[in-house]
């Protein structure tokens, strides 16, 4: 499915979904609050979390038969532009793709799931681990008679979480646990990264936790929640890009030098059309790939449409935002410009789940696969 494929009244849903989230985030301070949070210490804030959550953000792409809206990834991808256009701290693609993700697949039943939906609470999802290299290792973290022994890596999310959805391993196989944030055993490293925004490196030293789901199914579970949020992602680095080049956009109709404002340079004129391009070719190639994971079933299938997207979307927001640092001249590099803000945005949602030449390369192996069989 492409998004002329989809019918006119869902289009007109996903337009007045854009407009009631863009209202929101604008009425809420847009960009500005960003900085403020950023200028606070970082984190998110509670109150934004909770309006969210009456507009039923969390609950888009949830069934209605799970409380949810049921509205699909697509619906989701216009929330995830709108929260890259003002660069939202709250984790609205992490709880939409990883966290209700996992538990709508795993455990639809859970009570955490109506709190997630709700604003109630906010879930971080650990699954990776560091390698002795630096690197992403195979799983030793153990989950053993109720309690959690090891680490994991680069986790979005962890300050401000009540709990962890870990992803670990037990003798007959994977697991899911639940952690709270409090518990015992548990420590908590921050690391800051580009954007004001911090990882978290947890580590377990028989820390209690709860069973939500054992066997393949958790494994399976991940992958497609893993797929729909870099592909969420992906749509946040589209709104990003998109926004980015709107302040650039301004900035050269104002800035003057030789008493010409520099935009009627024609010099100039050729780089913001080529922006322009490959800011829309962005988002088409996002909003497709959305469209048919929406429509499409089978893992092997949405996870290389995800990849595309993701490609897609890094490489344009690194290109979009850079040469908006260029367009700006030496105010560009200054906090006091906007622009800056969204350049590291770009760079840490670009590296967060794979850049664009890891995900290029998943699609080509997914090509050649596929060629290979027929």
């Amino acid at each position: 499915m492409t998004q002329t494929d989809i019918p006119s009244s869902e289009q007109e849903d996903l337009r007045l979904l854009r407009e009631s989230a863009r209202t929101l985030f604008e009425r809420a301070g847009g960009s500005d609050r960003a900085r403020k949070l950023r200028d606070a210490g970082g984190g998110f804030d509670p109150e934004m979390v909770r309006e969210l959550a009456e507009a039923g953000v969390f609950g888009v792409a949830v069934p209605e038969g799970q409380g949810g809206l049921g509205m699909g990834l697509a619906a989701a991808g216009v929330i995830a532009e709108e929260v890259g256009r003002v660069i939202a701290p709250e984790p609205v693609v992490l709880t939409i793709g990883l966290s209700l993700g996992l538990l709508r697949r795993l455990c639809p039943d859970h009570p955490k799931m109506a709190q997630l939906i709700g604003g109630e609470i906010l879930l971080a999802v650990a699954w990776q681990e560091r390698g002795l290299g630096g690197a992403p290792a195979d799983a030793a973290c153990r989950y053993t008679d109720g309690r959690l022994t090891g680490s994991k890596a680069w986790v979005v999310g962890a300050t401000g979480s009540q709990g962890f959805l870990v992803v670990t391993e037990q003798d007959d196989g994977p697991v899911l646990v639940l952690a709270e944030a409090g518990a015992d055993g548990l420590v908590i490293d921050k690391r800051a990264q580009a954007d004001g925004s911090s990882l978290g490196e947890l580590s377990f030293s028989g820390t209690p936790a709860v069973e939500l789901a054992r066997g393949d199914a958790v494994q399976a579970a991940l992958a497609e929640a893993v797929a729909d949020t870099t592909a969420l992602a992906a749509a946040e680095l589209v709104g990003l890009s998109e926004r980015a080049f709107e302040i650039t956009l301004d900035y050269i109709k104002t800035r003057e030098q030789f008493d010409k404002p520099i935009g009627s340079f024609q010099v100039i004129q050729h780089r913001a059309v080529d922006l322009n391009v490959m800011c829309e070719v962005a988002q088409a190639g996002v909003r497709e790939a959305l469209a048919q994971m929406d429509s499409e079933t089978e893992p092997k299938v949405r996870a290389p449409i995800a990849s595309r997207a993701k490609a897609r979307a890094v490489t344009a927001a690194k290109k979009i935002t850079r040469d908006a640092i260029q367009l700006h001249g030496a105010v560009g590099y200054t906090d006091e410009f906007d622009i800056g803000l969204y350049l590291n945005r770009a760079l840490v949602l670009s590296a967060w789940l794979g850049d664009e030449a890891y995900h290029r390369r998943i699609w080509f192996e997914a090509r050649e696969a596929e060629g290979a069989a027929q």
